[in-house]
C-alpha cells in the first residue's frame, strides 16, 4: 500500500474536482460536506466558503491531494473497493476527521486507488492544519498496520513499517487466522458488533435506530456503562470497548456543535443580509427625497 500527500498553496478545488472525476471509471464520495458529491457546484462552494475562515497568506496550503493505493492482488473489483472504503474510512480518522474531504476511487490503472481532496483547516477553523513529517509517518505506519491486521487478503505491505512493526503484524496475521477456524463465541460475535456500529454511527438517531434493529440494549449503573445482548450483560470495559464508546459520543457531540454553529452562521448571514437590505431601501428613501426636492427647485425657477 502507498500513501502519498501533495499541498496546493491556491483554491485549486474545481481544477482537483475536475481532474479528479475526469474518467468514466469512479466512484465519489464526501466526508463532512452537506452537498451531494455528484454535485460538482455545491461540493466546491462548500470548500472555498470554508476556505474563506483563513488569512489569505502567499504560499500557504489552501489543500491537499493525497492518493492511498493498494499493492497488487488477486481480490475481484468489488473486493477491492470494498476493502479501501473502510481504509480510507480509518485514515481519514487518523489525518483528518475535522476537515472537508471528497474522495474518488479510480480502476483505471493497475492497481485500484483513490483520490482524496482535504482542507487544510478544520471545519469553520481560522488555523491550517500541518502534519509533520515524523507525525505523517506515523500514520503511514498506522494504516499499514491496520491493513495488514485486518485484511491480510491484501498481502503484507512493508513500506511503512520497520522489521519489528512486521514482525508484530505478522504475529496478528496469524492469530487472526487461527481464530477464524474456530467458532467464535457470543462474547466475541458482541465485540465485533459494537466495533462495527461505533465506527459507522455519525449520530444519535442513527445509534438508537441501529442498536433497536440487532437487539442491542445499553446501560448505565454508576461509572459502569454494559449491554445487554441476547438476555446476557457485558461490560465495555470488560469487551476493551469502552473507549471506543466514548469516541463515539465525543464524535456525535462534534458534528451536533458543528451543525448548531452553521445553523447560527446561517441565521446570522440571514440577518445580516436583511438589515443590509432595509439599509439600502433606507438610501433608496432618502435619495428619491433628495431628487423630488431637487425637481420641486427646478420647478419653482421656471415659474419665476
Amino acid at each position: 500500500m502507498i500513501i502519498k500527500s501533495l499541498s496546493r498553496s491556491n483554491k485549486s478545488f474545481k481544477a482537483l474536482y475536475n481532474y479528479l472525476t475526469r474518467d468514466n471509471e469512479f466512484n465519489i464520495d464526501n466526508f463532512n460536506l452537506y452537498s451531494d458529491p455528484h454535485n460538482k457546484k455545491d461540493t466546491i462552494n462548500e470548500f472555498l466558503q470554508n476556505s474563506n475562515y483563513l488569512k489569505n497568506s502567499r504560499g500557504k496550503n489552501y489543500l491537499y491531494h493525497e492518493i492511498i493505493s493498494l499493492n497488487k492482488n488477486n481480490l475481484s473489483q468489488e473486493q477491492e473497493e470494498r476493502i479501501l472504503k473502510d481504509l480510507v474510512q480509518k485514515y481519514i480518522s487518523l489525518r483528518a476527521e475535522n476537515h472537508l474531504v471528497f474522495s474518488s476511487c479510480h480502476n483505471d490503472k493497475e492497481h485500484t486507488h483513490i483520490h482524496l481532496m482535504i482542507s487544510s483547516n478544520e471545519i469553520m477553523g481560522n488555523k491550517r492544519i500541518r502534519l509533520s513529517k515524523k507525525e505523517f509517518s506515523n500514520i503511514q505506519k498506522e494504516l499499514e498496520i491496520y491493513s495488514n491486521t485486518i485484511y491480510p487478503e491484501l498481502g503484507l505491505s512493508k513500506h511503512y513499517q520497520k522489521e519489528k512493526s512486521l514482525e508484530k503484524s505478522k504475529n496478528k496475521e496469524q492469530e487472526l487466522k487461527q481464530r477464524s477456524k474456530k467458532q467464535q463465541t457470543k462474547k466475541e460475535q458482541l465485540k465485533e458488533i459494537l466495533q462495527d456500529l461505533f465506527s459507522k454511527t455519525q449520530s444519535t438517531t442513527y445509534f438508537k435506530n441501529h442498536i433497536k434493529d440487532i437487539g442491542l440494549e445499553f446501560y448505565i449503573r454508576g461509572e459502569t456503562i454494559g449491554v445487554i445482548y441476547n438476555n446476557k450483560k457485558y461490560r465495555l470495559k470488560t469487551l476493551n470497548l469502552e473507549h471506543e464508546y466514548k469516541l463515539m459520543l465525543k464524535s456525535i457531540n462534534t458534528r451536533d456543535q458543528r451543525k448548531e454553529r452553521r445553523a447560527n452562521q446561517k441565521s446570522y448571514q440571514q440577518k445580516s443580509y436583511q438589515n443590509d437590505k432595509a439599509t439600502i431601501e433606507q438610501r433608496r428613501d432618502e435619495m428619491k427625497k433628495i431628487r423630488d426636492s431637487l425637481d420641486i427647485e427646478k420647478e419653482l425657477e421656471k415659474s419665476r
